[in-house]
């Protein structure tokens, strides 16, 4: 019997901004190889900021995150052997894929992160044309990115950071804003990449697409702690820690002299 690997251990992990604006106060959990782990709360509950200390982008101000053993600290990550090998592990998905896209074309844009590791240009051609073709966008090849839909920014931002193969994706928000086709298109990609061996972690508030994108989830308070480590099944049953997370609140109403409460996902009102 193969033993899962332990990817990701966070150990009371605190991170306040310059300004002194708190984002996450001692927050513990792990993640192990082939997980499915959405990342819930309300806007502002640090979900965003639990994902940037994840990718090694922000640097705890107190605790600790490790990757396979080893802390993700600034010194750690400009260490060429285990820089290099963790970002070609770990991508990104940025909830504002404009944030993303800097390049004149598509191609560009996804072949950029392959030649900055250095690989061969047949290499290069072969994951950008493959990536393409996986995604269903081969025809914006030769687009601007910034002439793009929405939709096809979002798709041009997975595309890159899939043509660097890395074993996790990290995912901010990656639903927000889609129609529904655009929506569906993602989840079944998602759903395909974890069948394919990847580990996912994707901050959402978007409660009804929970069963299709995780099988576990971190829920985050408004003050920036970890409320529960549920499975999908369990988080969904537990009204009350969704109450106390913010992403359900209760409506009242009315039916002749008969008043009835009913609960609601915050999701619509972000």
């Amino acid at each position: 019997m193969s033993v899962k690997e332990l990817l990701y251990h966070v150990e009371q992990v605190e991170f306040v901004y310059p300004d002194g604006t708190p984002a996450l106060r001692g927050v513990s959990f792990e993640v192990w190889r082939g997980d499915r782990v959405a990342i819930l709360g309300v806007n502002g509950s640090g979900k965003s900021s639990l994902l940037r200390l994840l990718n090694g982008l922000l640097e705890p101000t107190g605790g600790v995150v490790r990757f396979s053993g080893t802390p993700l600290t600034e010194r750690n990550l400009n260490d060429p052997a285990f820089g290099r090998g963790f970002r070609q592990r770990v991508g990104f998905v940025f909830q504002d894929a404009d944030a993303q896209l800097f390049n004149p074309t598509v191609w560009d844009e996804v072949a950029f992160a392959p030649r900055q590791m250095g690989l061969p240009e047949e290499e290069v051609r072969t994951r950008v044309a493959d990536t393409l073709n996986l995604l269903g966008i081969t025809h914006l090849a030769e687009r601007a990115p910034f002439r793009l839909s929405g939709g096809e920014k979002r798709k041009v931002a997975i595309a890159c950071v899939l043509s660097m193969n890395p074993e996790v994706l990290l995912m901010d928000e990656p639903i927000a804003g889609l129609d529904p086709r655009m929506q569906f298109w993602l989840v079944n990609t998602l759903k395909l990449l974890h069948e394919a061996g990847k580990t996912l972690l994707i901050a959402t508030h978007n409660l009804h697409l929970l069963p299709d994108i995780a099988d576990r989830v971190l829920i985050l308070s408004e003050d920036h702690r970890l409320l529960a480590d549920l499975s999908v099944e369990q988080a969904l049953e537990d009204e009350q820690t969704l109450v106390d997370a913010g992403l359900l609140h209760e409506h009242l109403h009315a039916h002749g002299s008969t008043v009835h409460s009913h609960l609601h996902p915050h999701e619509h009102h972000h």
